[in-house]
C-alpha cells in the first residue's frame, strides 16, 4: 500500500509540473509575440463546445485585460487533439477540422459575446509553408515563436509523459494599446 501511496504522489506531483512546464512555455511565446495577457484552456477530446466554465476563464482574462487599458488584438492559438505536426508532418482533414472548429468557435465568443473586435486565428494543425516562412507573415511568426519556446511541441518531441503536450488545448493571447 505504501508503494502505491509514493507512485501516485510521484505521479501527481509530475503531473502538477508538467502542466507548469507547459504553462511557462506558453506564457513565453506570449511575452515574445508582446502580448500583455495570456489564457491557456483545455477542449473535451473531439470537441469545440465551450464548457461554462471555459467561457468564465476567457471572460477573466478579458475582463482582466480590458480593466488595464485598450484591447487592440486577441491572437488564438488552436491545436486539434494531435500536437504540432512536425516539419514535413500533416495531420488528418479530421484533425484539421476539429482545429478550425475550435477557433471559430472562441472567435464567435470573443467578438459576439465578448465584444472584442479584432480576433486573429492560427491554426496549429498546420505548418507556415515555405511561402509564408519567406514571406515571414504573422501565422508564420506566430508558429515560430511558438515552437521555439515549446509551446507548440511536436508529436516526436513531447518528452516524458508528453511533458509539453498542448493537444486538445487553446492559447489566447490579449494585445494591449502601449
Amino acid at each position: 500500500m505504501t508503494k502505491i501511496l509514493v507512485v501516485l504522489s510521484v505521479l501527481v506531483s509530475v503531473g502538477l509540473s508538467i502542466s507548469a512546464y507547459s504553462w511557462t512555455t506558453t506564457q513565453d511565446a506570449a511575452s515574445r509575440l508582446g502580448a500583455e495577457q495570456v489564457r491557456e484552456i483545455t477542449f473535451d477530446k473531439n470537441s469545440s463546445n465551450l464548457s461554462d466554465s471555459l467561457k468564465k476563464d476567457i471572460r477573466e482574462v478579458i475582463n482582466e485585460a480590458s480593466q488595464k487599458g485598450k484591447i487592440v488584438e486577441v491572437k488564438i492559438l488552436a491545436w486539434s487533439d494531435k500536437e504540432y505536426p512536425p516539419e514535413n508532418g500533416k495531420q488528418t482533414k479530421q484533425e484539421v477540422g476539429l482545429a478550425k472548429n475550435r477557433l471559430k468557435t472562441l472567435k464567435k465568443f470573443l467578438k459576439d459575446e465578448l465584444k472584442v473586435s479584432n480576433v486573429e486565428t492560427h491554426n496549429m494543425t498546420e505548418r507556415p509553408n515555405a511561402l509564408q516562412k519567406l514571406l515571414n507573415t504573422n501565422d508564420a511568426k506566430v508558429k515560430t515563436a511558438a515552437e521555439s519556446t515549446g509551446a507548440a511541441p511536436t508529436d516526436g518531441n513531447t518528452g516524458l509523459f508528453e511533458m509539453k503536450a498542448q493537444a486538445s488545448k487553446a492559447s489566447i493571447m490579449v494585445f494591449m494599446k502601449k
